[in-house]
């Protein structure tokens, strides 16, 4: 009889392990589908089986009831801009007149900016990324942006929209990221406010868009891994990690970077996209940005500050400490600084 559970406990953890891996090819596939569309039709077809794929992933948590929520808010939030894409399409089709057309891709350029999570439709990302596990929040933080963004790169004659969206999702990342205690909103916020990083790139230089979003990527799946196998959840936490230098050395410095302070990797796309905005004669905004960043800054410099304090206070997160954490973290460290300046020299001969 214990064999037997043992057989069926065994069964279900492959059949769980070959679903999420048909789920993750399906995801993967899907995005690719868009990124080489030739029609809209196609790509919304490519949206759909992302959705889709994507669902079933959010309930890799131990407490059901709310990944179910966030199930159901995902749903509602993506079909919603997914019907206003397609009839959009389809209205497009029998519009001729300019004036339509015009109004039409703004539409279709609004239920884009939903999907992302990019201001003003920001407010569904940070409540379903709290409830859903690190793989899940690394997953919609970055490889889910990448399908919205590749459909916008065909908007763009739509200049004001896209510019307003940049702004207000740098001010309300930066304001709303303030006060909290949770990593995950956080960095929730902080995926809000890098997204008006990369849709104001977007209006002047494309491949720059592709590098800054790329840091972005690298830099969010290091925290996502560290935080997901430490099991750190909220600020208190970080005293976990305060018997083990190095990686308090790995997550502080990738959190600086996440900031954009230098000489860390964060550090030279945001810079790249300040002088690309003075040459633009961008002056207010990028002073605007400026300040902005120095603001989101202090909320980066949080979990650096939690894991400073004082070694006592780390007493009761002793036994709690995951000691088999092994892996070569020097070499992050390096590549974290060393990529920053090989790749910021051969930029800079460019500008």
């Amino acid at each position: 009889m214990f064999y037997k559970m043992n057989m069926s406990l065994n069964n279900k953890n492959l059949n769980s392990k070959n679903l999420n891996f048909t789920l993750y090819t399906m995801i993967f596939l899907s995005s690719m589908m868009i990124m080489n569309s030739s029609s809209w039709l196609s790509a919304w077809m490519g949206l759909e089986i992302n959705m889709m794929s994507f669902i079933p992933l959010m309930m890799n948590n131990k407490n059901y009831l709310k990944p179910s929520n966030s199930m159901m808010m995902y749903f509602l939030i993506q079909s919603i801009s997914s019907s206003t894409l397609i009839m959009m399409m389809l209205n497009l089709k029998m519009m001729k007149m300019n004036f339509y057309q015009n109004y039409i891709s703004s539409l279709m350029l609004m239920s884009l900016i939903m999907k992302m999570g990019a201001a003003p439709f920001h407010w569904w990302l940070p409540k379903i990324l709290n409830n859903l596990s690190w793989i899940n929040c690394m997953i919609l933080m970055t490889w889910q942006k990448i399908a919205p963004i590749t459909l916008m790169t065909n908007l763009l004659n739509n200049y004001s929209m896209i510019y307003l969206s940049a702004l207000m999702s740098m001010f309300m990342g930066t304001i709303l990221s303030m006060n909290q205690t949770s990593l995950k909103m956080i960095l929730s916020f902080s995926s809000i406010n890098h997204m008006g990083w990369m849709m104001i790139t977007m209006l002047m230089n494309l491949k720059l868009m592709i590098i800054y979003f790329l840091f972005y990527s690298f830099i969010n799946l290091i925290i996502c891994l560290y935080l997901n196998k430490l099991n750190i959840n909220f600020m208190n936490q970080m005293f976990k990690i305060n018997n083990n230098k190095m990686i308090k050395l790995i997550m502080n410095s990738f959190f600086l970077s996440l900031g954009g302070i230098p000489p860390f990797l964060g550090f030279l796309p945001k810079l790249l996209i300040l002088i690309l905005m003075i040459k633009n004669n961008m002056i207010i905004e990028t002073f605007m940005l400026i300040i902005l960043t120095l603001m989101i800054l202090t909320i980066y410099l949080n979990p650096f500050i939690s894991t400073l304090l004082i070694n006592k206070m780390n007493i009761k997160w002793m036994n709690k400490i995951n000691k088999n954490f092994n892996s070569n973290k020097l070499n992050l460290m390096s590549i974290n600084i060393m990529l920053t300046l090989i790749i910021f020299m051969s930029f800079m001969k460019k500008f």
